[in-house]
């Protein structure tokens, strides 16, 4: 089969992210529409335009998979009316099933639906915040932006996540006093929750529910992830940096150090368990690099024993060591059969993406 340049979902992630998501931020962006609101994955080939140029699941990849069949540069395919639509009837137009048809089709009225129906729902309030109209990253939320994401905050209490956007936006304001108070609330609750896998998981059946393979579904319901947190969170991180520098021009070393140990316990939360989605993870490197490019690289780092330095090296080890495997990993993709896409995006979701990509590289590393 001749070879594709044709890069696995992780494999994009982690080239996109070492590009894009450089350490220091870059000049405040032009405003953006709410079609730009999220740094997504960049688009890569993944599948036809509709299930009935799929063909049959056989073991055979030159013929089945997607990966392999598409041309470059090929868009996302999406659910028609009719498609969504059926979908909905079956799930009884829930929250879930709303959200995930509006993923699939691209028509905001099914994300309009789900917040007439459930304004209380967190994974509603939290689209809402983000897709619900234009949307400028560089300015405060207006103030229905705002409610919405109340709302998340109201819905979902032990969820750090609304009071970090919610801390982001009150810099953005100009209002340090309520996002101190709102990182305090952050640092006082457990979970740190973006609802990914339960996008994926709807959207992939919003997908097989409309004729598309087990293997194709999951392919594109990992395709195109929006995840427009992370640009938020890096920025507030580098908000929490530029604070301590200005208490540290002042004398106060302590509340320096304080806002400096806020920004990294965020790198921390972003980098989940199993580093799925890996983009987290650089997303957190990439944090935690820019909080200890402040601080002495002489000084201890925390109570592990090392210097500032010595963890600034191990995480530049450690994201070196992701673009290893993401780099691996690269052609295999397109030598996989359904069976085995079906896997390895089963795997990603339990075990993280280091461990599925090992896997894949594994099994087909002497084909």
């Amino acid at each position: 089969m001749k070879t594709r340049h044709i890069v696995s979902l992780a494999a994009v992630i982690v080239i996109f992210a070492l590009a894009a998501l450089k350490f220091i931020p870059a000049a405040a962006p032009k405003p953006e529409s709410d079609n730009a609101v999220v740094a997504r994955h960049p688009r890569v080939p993944r599948l036809p335009v509709s299930p009935a140029q799929i063909g049959t699941e056989t073991n055979d990849p030159a013929s089945t998979n997607a990966f392999a069949r598409l041309p470059l540069g090929a868009d996302r395919p999406k659910l028609t009316a009719e498609q969504a639509e059926a979908y909905l009837r079956e799930n009884h137009r829930d929250a879930a099933s709303l959200l995930a048809a509006a993923r699939a089709s691209g028509d905001k009225k099914y994300l309009r639906e789900a917040m007439e129906k459930f304004p209380n729902d967190p994974r509603v309030a939290f689209d809402a915040y983000f897709l619900s109209g234009p949307y400028d990253r560089t300015q405060p939320a207006s103030e229905e932006r705002r409610k919405w994401l109340d709302n998340f905050k109201q819905s979902d209490p032990d969820n750090a996540l609304p009071n970090y956007l919610a801390a982001r936006d009150d810099f953005k304001a100009g209002k340090t006093d309520l996002a101190l108070q709102e990182l305090q609330a952050a640092s006082g609750k457990t979970l740190f929750q973006d609802y990914l896998l339960d996008s994926l998981q709807t959207t992939e059946e919003a997908y097989r529910a409309a004729g598309y393979s087990e293997a194709d579904a999951k392919s594109i319901a990992s395709w195109d992830l929006l995840l427009p947190h992370l640009a938020e969170s890096k920025q507030l991180a580098q908000n929490l940096v530029d604070l301590a520098n200005q208490y540290r021009q002042s004398g106060d070393n302590a509340s320096a150090q304080e806002a400096l140990q806020m920004g990294f316990t965020l790198g921390e939360r972003l980098n989940g368990p199993g580093e799925f989605p890996m983009i987290n993870t650089l997303v957190s490197i990439a944090i935690e690099r820019n909080v200890l490019g402040a601080m002495d690289p002489n000084s201890p780092f925390l109570d592990t024993g090392l210097t500032v330095q010595q963890q600034l090296d191990a995480l530049a080890q450690r994201r070196a060591s992701l673009k290893a495997i993401a780099v691996q990993t690269e052609a295999l993709l397109p030598m996989m059969s359904d069976a085995d896409q079906v896997n390895f995006y089963d795997r990603l979701r339990m075990f993280g993406e280091p461990a599925a990509l090992q896997w894949a590289a594994g099994k087909y590393k002497q084909q």
